[in-house]
């Protein structure tokens, strides 16, 4: 969603409750979904663990995958924190809801080439990163603003404008990235206003 400005912070989180929970999930789970990477060229040195996600894009809903029940106990603290950042609109607003959530996982060494997101589903939600395992040598840019978003931190990007990702590390990067959808907001995008 475009917004002014390239990171908005929304809050931070204990990272320890996530890390757990991620690794309890298994290693042969990064190796199950391979659609994103192998649709989107950007994140060719990905991989994805869906938790709500559909491969169609869609906008409302969204499906949500079994290893969800899995985590979602410790992620409670990060949706409430990502809610009050977005309210609804308007005195009798709907409630805002969750079309996304995916872990990601960077390679070691790897790196996502600077792109815009597009789409009709990501004009229209606030998309959310929250570093689970990380480290320094992470870089997030988007615009001209480059920063390490440390575990335990959300940040929503301006995923609108351009952006990528440089590990330059010897570990893997692992993020969750969470597309939330405030119905009726008006987003004032640079290809045109659309609503949420």
């Amino acid at each position: 969603m475009h917004f002014d400005g390239t990171f908005r912070f929304i809050g931070s989180v204990d990272p320890e409750p996530l890390v757990r929970a991620v690794e309890a999930i298994g290693d042969d789970a990064w190796l199950e979904h391979s659609y994103r990477q192998e649709t989107f060229h950007p994140h060719r040195k990905t991989q994805t663990i869906p938790l709500i996600y559909d491969d169609d894009a869609r906008h409302t809903d969204p499906t949500t995958w079994p290893r969800y029940a899995q985590i979602e106990p410790v992620l409670q603290p990060v949706l409430g924190k990502i809610r009050a950042a977005n309210p609804p609109v308007g005195a009798k607003g709907d409630d805002g809801y969750f079309v996304r959530i995916i872990l990601t996982r960077l390679n070691p060494h790897a790196w996502i080439n600077r792109h815009r997101d597009g789409g009709d589903t990501l004009l229209r939600s606030h998309r959310n990163h929250l570093a689970i395992t990380t480290n320094p040598l992470v870089e997030f840019e988007v615009g001209d603003e480059i920063r390490h978003i440390a575990p335990g931190e959300i940040w929503e990007i301006n995923n609108r404008d351009e952006h990528a990702v440089r590990n330059k590390s010897d570990q893997a990067r692992i993020h969750m990235i969470l597309d939330y959808v405030v119905p009726g907001e008006r987003i004032d995008d640079p290809d045109g206003v659309v609503f949420g």
